[in-house]
């Protein structure tokens, strides 16, 4: 579960140099001549723990969702099947961190040594838009299929691992990955609870099907009814203390790394760190021991102190938002942001696609905190640039959806009974108490304790997409 907010403040000056120095200490560390000291074990420890929390956390993800044998209501289904979220998010029905409240999730985890699978989307009336995200072992999103990309209309898909040297058939797309094992994180968007059936028809026609099947039935083929009916997910946990780098050896040698990432491969192997290695039985030194098990106890404070240095870079630039940088969703070597949205807010887009700015902070420099009032103006000009549609959500400081009497999450382009002042702005009144004379534009909060708001922006314009959007203040009221 994330750190609170209230610990936001802490260590500003460390976490600063935290998020733009995260593996150069630990480098040089390494390099040092002489026996290994606890202190640089600790550092290449917390270099490790950065790097390799992206993966641990993919494969939780998946060992959670595919602990059903048949497909849910909530998004899980087995390998090679799609698992289709059917209500949207609430206070007392939240699946992930930070859920959204304008989409149902389609969620599909592959693995691709079994041979290629077809995928089909349907036709998707209206422009109504969606996405299906590619997402690979390391959280980079490597392929897009949607209303940006590929439009609205019905395709089929065939996608193949990095193995598969066999024919393919003619008249489909091929998309072809480097791993067996990737996720496909989709998203259909829903205008309401009276959309909802709607919405259902349409992620009842994606569909996955083992090329062979395809072959000889086409869409027509269901998977095999399994003999023991499981629809309650187990939850899975990333290791802890030793067993979580003896884990990441494992994960590792299943799924090759990257080959930019040889240098810190380099640098976590001088601590028995790396593919199919396991520190809790390579005969390491005493201190070493002892700084890689402190390094492993310290990884979730590191990964958040990485976030507050980005948050703090961000925020004076961008009116109190945490704007992400442009590498989201696509990360090369910057580990330290890859570590943090793979904690707070794993299956981010890239930017072309969607950004997610958190308001933080209001016009005073201080932190949202649900015993004041707040108001968030946009003039008319500066509503937020999308082809597809944005969204206002307040979290609170567990990021999870705030509780209310009006059942509302979140304030959109699409909420019904919005009010536009005469100049076409909008204001936006942020309290835990319906604003008098403005409950249209309510977005509840919680009535204590530090919280945020994030700025949904889906298939965002040039102006989000460049950095030149002016985002709007969060004004104290009261």
């Amino acid at each position: 579960m994330p750190i609170p907010a209230r610990r936001l403040l802490a260590g500003l000056a460390a976490a600063a140099a935290t998020a733009t120095a995260v593996l150069s200490a630990g480098t040089a560390a390494a390099s040092a001549p002489g026996p290994m000291t606890e202190a640089q074990a600790r550092q290449v420890g917390s270099d490790a723990y950065v790097y390799g929390i992206p993966l641990l956390e993919f494969l939780r993800q998946r060992a959670t969702q595919t602990s059903v044998t048949v497909p849910n209501g909530l998004s899980d289904a087995p390998v090679n099947q799609f698992g289709n979220q059917r209500n949207l998010a609430s206070a007392g029905h939240q699946v992930f961190v930070a859920p959204n409240n304008d989409t149902l999730y389609s969620m599909a985890h592959l693995d691709l040594s079994r041979g290629p699978l077809v995928m089909h989307v349907p036709k998707v009336a209206g422009h109504r838009y969606y996405v299906m995200e590619f997402i690979d072992p390391y959280t980079n999103d490597f392929h897009y299929i949607g209303t940006r990309t590929t439009g609205d209309g019905a395709h089929d898909f065939v996608i193949a691992g990095p193995h598969f040297h066999g024919k393919l058939p003619s008249g489909l797309r091929v998309i072809r990955t480097s791993y067996d094992r990737i996720w496909i994180c989709g998203r259909t968007l829903v205008h309401g609870p009276s959309d909802l059936a709607a919405t259902h028809k349409i992620q009842d026609g994606y569909k996955l099907v083992p090329l062979k099947a395809f072959e000889r039935i086409g869409l027509r083929y269901k998977a095999p009814r399994p003999a023991r009916v499981v629809t309650t997910h187990t939850e899975a946990s990333v290791p802890t203390g030793l067993k979580f780098f003896d884990a990441l050896g494992t994960a590792m040698a299943h799924n090759q790394p990257p080959a930019r990432d040889a240098a810190i491969l380099r640098e976590l192997r001088t601590v028995g760190i790396g593919p199919g290695l396991h520190p809790s039985s390579e005969h390491l030194p005493p201190q070493v021991i002892a700084g890689l098990k402190a390094a492993a106890a310290n990884g979730p404070a590191k990964v958040y102190s990485i976030r507050t240095g980005l948050v703090l870079a961000s925020a004076p630039k961008h009116n109190g938002w945490y704007v992400a940088r442009p590498d989201i969703g696509n990360f090369g070597t910057d580990y330290g942001l890859r570590a943090v949205v793979s904690v707070y807010g794993i299956a981010a887009n890239i930017p072309a696609e969607a950004l997610y700015p958190v308001g933080s902070f209001d016009n005073t420099g201080q932190l949202l905190d649900g015993s004041h009032k707040y108001v968030i103006h946009i003039p008319s000009s500066e509503l937020p640039p999308v082809h597809a549609y944005w969204s206002f959500t307040a979290y609170n400081q567990n990021l999870y959806l705030v509780a209310n009497p009006i059942n509302r999450y979140a304030i959109s382009q699409f909420t019904p009974g919005v009010k536009h002042n005469k100049d076409g702005s909008l204001d936006i009144y942020v309290q835990s108490t319906a604003p008098q004379g403005h409950k249209a534009n309510w977005l509840p909060s919680p009535s204590s304790g530090q919280f945020e708001v994030i700025l949904r922006m889906y298939w965002p314009k040039a102006s989000v997409v460049n950095g030149t959007y002016h985002y709007p203040s969060i004004t104290r009221v009261g």
